[in-house]
């Protein structure tokens, strides 16, 4: 009776089969115990319980502060209303500029009360005010808080004469008519503009003259005798040809201007030969200052 061998083990046959592969056995015997092994199963995390917030608790503390921050606006509104009525309220007015004129007319005119809030006192509100009085030019205003405005003024004044109709008017430097009467003497100390083709004359208005030309020789030349100190030795202005204009001194030298260009340089020539010839002795002819650098004095026969 033939003995029967015994089997192996597949595992250990497949080791023999490929025993002679030799550098591959150990690779595939490797290969297959990771095989065999089981693989192992990644756990998911538990996810986080959500924590429910104090929502009310957060709202409360919002509309805490909400309060609060209303409550101090509503205390300092109220505070700035009290020292807006109690504190800047207007004390003192001082006028700088006037001459003839009180500091009380010149706040009367401005409309200024003691007592009103200064923060209702606009420069526009007293420049409006102030154009009703026609004898108060309103050059600003300053306040000074809590308490103090500034109002600077100059006051017009009547630096020259004109006869018309019937009536004489005296004018300020700007040819605004500063009154009118029927007496047809002027006053020493004015000079009278003559050749002046007036259409209107109301007191409180400018004069209203057919040229611009005449009114602006005018004003210029009025300006440059009152800056120089001059005015007071003119006895006449003749206008009656803006081109060709013509002042009379009072010691009876007539002054030949020219146009109503360089004003300031023409009186000035005046003044310096005025003085030279004065102490010639000289009381009558001509001065020609049409050009201010090369005037000329024509004597009279």
């Amino acid at each position: 009776m033939r003995k029967t061998k015994p089997r192996k083990p597949e595992q250990q046959m497949a080791q023999e089969e490929f025993q002679a592969y030799g550098e591959y056995s150990y690779a595939f015997l490797h290969k297959k115990e990771e095989q065999a092994e089981p693989q192992s199963v990644v756990q998911p995390e538990p996810a986080p319980i959500p924590i429910p917030k104090a929502k009310g608790r957060k709202k409360r503390s919002k509309t805490g502060v909400f309060f609060k921050l209303l409550a101090v606006l509503t205390a300092l509104t109220i505070t700035l209303i009290v020292v807006q009525e109690t504190v800047f309220r207007l004390q003192t007015v001082y006028v700088i500029g006037n001459t003839t004129k009180t500091a009380q007319e010149v706040v009367m005119a401005s409309g200024l009360v003691r007592g009103i809030n200064i923060f209702s006192v606009h420069e526009e509100d007293i420049a409006k005010a102030m154009s009703k009085n026609y004898t108060i030019v309103f050059k600003g205003m300053q306040i000074e808080y809590p308490s103090t405005i500034y109002l600077y003024i100059e006051e017009r004044s009547a630096v020259a004469v004109l006869q018309w109709l019937g009536n004489q008017y005296e004018l300020d430097q700007e040819g605004l008519v500063m009154s009118q009467s029927s007496t047809m003497s002027p006053p020493a100390s004015m000079p009278i503009v003559t050749g002046f083709r007036i259409t209107n004359a109301h007191v409180g208005q400018k004069l209203s003259v057919h040229s611009t030309k005449q009114i602006e020789a005018y004003q210029e030349i009025m300006s440059e005798l009152t800056l120089q100190l001059f005015a007071d030795q003119v006895s006449e202005i003749n206008l009656s040809d803006s081109e060709n204009i013509y002042l009379i001194l009072n010691d009876g030298i007539t002054i030949r201007l020219g146009d109503g260009s360089y004003m300031r340089a023409k009186i000035g020539a005046v003044r310096t030969d005025m003085a030279y010839l004065r102490q010639l002795g000289k009381n009558s002819g001509m001065l020609d200052v049409s050009i201010p650098e090369d005037a000329k004095f024509m004597p009279q026969d």
